[in-house]
């Protein structure tokens, strides 16, 4: 089966959700000795609201054996609330360990991040993701699925989720691209509301 229609398979049920964000991302790797450098950028938009998220993360990985890692990361955050964009700082640190059987390629992440905001109280939050990519090169796709666990510190509850959904397409002219579909779900006045995010994302 044609890959792209594929893509079209995979996109339409997202396109039907009622509100939809979009994501586009540029990542860059570099690796010098053992050590992956690594640069993020994000931006974030809705139909609504336009362009209301944007980032720049910077970080370094080591490997720790052969199935672990660790990793520390900074990331810069601005958000416009629709007058003003302000300012989240967020030092990161997280370990990773990754499993392959024959057919997935399996990776468990904890991450813990400071969260420094103007107008509120500095906070900490942990993060546990489950990922599991396919071993096979699907005509083109390699599809991945994965699930992500917020745990604020500072209210003591868990109140946010990521499920993501999508594929990795074959790498062209050093540039490999990944589209994927994010489901996140915040816990909010005790009730749980979901909100529905096209992700566009090109590793160089």
């Amino acid at each position: 089966m044609n890959k792209y229609l594929l893509l079209i398979i995979f996109t339409i049920p997202i396109f039907s959700q009622h509100t939809l964000n979009r994501s586009e991302k540029i990542t860059i790797k570099r690796k010098i000795n053992s050590v992956g450098l690594y640069s993020d950028l994000d931006f974030r938009t809705t139909d609504k609201r336009g362009l209301y998220y944007r980032h720049l993360e910077l970080g370094a990985t080591i490997p720790l054996g052969k199935t672990w890692s660790t990793s520390l990361q900074y990331r810069s955050i601005y958000t416009n609330n629709g007058s003003t964009w302000k300012l989240e700082k967020r030092p990161k640190a997280l370990i990773q360990k990754t499993l392959k059987s024959n057919k997935l390629k399996w990776a468990v992440r904890s991450l813990q991040e400071y969260r420094i905001r103007k107008g509120k109280d500095d906070a900490l939050r942990n993060r546990v993701r489950i990922m599991a990519k396919s071993n096979t090169n699907w005509n083109g796709l390699t599809p991945f699925m994965g699930n992500e666990f917020f745990y604020d510190m500072e209210k003591n509850e868990y109140n946010k989720n990521w499920f993501v959904l999508g594929f990795d397409l074959s790498k062209k002219s050093n540039i490999a691209p990944t589209i994927y579909y994010k489901h996140i779900s915040d816990y909010v006045d005790g009730k749980w509301m979901s909100t529905y995010t096209m992700v566009f994302k090109f590793t160089i």
